[in-house]
């Protein structure tokens, strides 16, 4: 007798493999509200640190505006320096190139919000690279039930 597997119990094998992972991968790559908080609470992180850093190479003051569409929700930031132009994330078609946007789009636009008292056209935040601060105001992030805050103090 020989040893081995033949070509039909390695595609047996295969598509038993297949089905399985055909219900299994939906469900983990849905995520739970935590999971998803998590990853977007990081990547919004790195934005806002990116763009101190770019505060503070450029000794300007940089804007930070939220903006959230009134009917589907979706939301997104700006950043930009100090003008008396802001740029509205939602059109960015219309922003002038002087002001050197930056935009930041959530990863899970569908599943998360913001909530702030200050909403485009006010700034959520103020970082001043002069003097290298930040001027004080709050958001919260928030997916189905989970929030976080993100907090700028002086």
């Amino acid at each position: 007798m020989r040893k081995g597997v033949t070509l039909v119990e390695l595609l047996i094998g295969l598509a038993i493999i297949g089905i399985a992972l055909s219900f299994t991968v939906p469900f983990w790559q849905s995520g739970d509200s935590k999971r998803i908080l998590v990853k977007e609470q990081h990547r919004l992180y790195l934005f806002l640190r990116q763009i101190q850093g770019r505060a503070e190479n450029s000794s300007e003051i940089w804007f930070i505006l939220a903006n959230r569409h009134p009917i589907t929700n979706r939301w997104c930031m700006t950043a930009q320096i100090k003008n008396d132009k802001v740029c509205d994330c939602l059109n960015p078609t219309i922003c002038p190139k002087e002001v050197y946007a930056h935009f930041y789009y959530p990863y899970f636009a569908e599943k998360t919000t913001i909530i702030s008292p200050k909403m485009y056209p006010s700034e959520v935040a103020r970082f001043n690279g002069v003097r290298n601060t930040v001027d004080s105001n709050c958001f919260l992030l928030q997916s189905g039930e989970e929030r976080t805050l993100f907090s700028f103090l002086m």
